[in-house]
């Protein structure tokens, strides 16, 4: 195997010594124009791009109209309830009240 493949190898088996291969490298590529807009170009195709962010702000946007809606929808089953509430608590109260009242008297 040639010394080249065996450092290959040995680069893909050890995290620690390409990490210290890139900080060698590092300076002198940064150096080369070339270099520079070959690492640019890579970096770019990780980039979110703004049609992306669109893309992600329409997703969120969306999803929070729909947390609105039920959010909404909530708050009328919980106004219908306490409604309900209420008129119990009241008809309980009243009831009795009412009927001592009249058949009292």
């Amino acid at each position: 195997m040639s010394i080249g493949r065996q450092l290959l190898e040995e680069l893909r088996r050890d995290e620690e010594l390409r990490r210290n291969l890139a900080e060698e490298l590092l300076p002198e590529a940064l150096r080369n124009r070339e270099l520079r807009k070959a690492m640019l170009l890579a970096l770019s195709r990780e980039m979110a791009t703004k049609e992306d962010i669109e893309e992600l702000k329409s997703y969120v946007d969306a999803r929070i109209n729909d947390v609105s809606r039920r959010i909404s929808g909530l708050y009328g089953v919980v106004k219908a309830s306490l409604v309900a509430i209420i008129a119990t608590l009241i008809s309980t109260i009243l009831v009795p009240l009412i009927l001592r009242i009249l058949f009292h008297t």
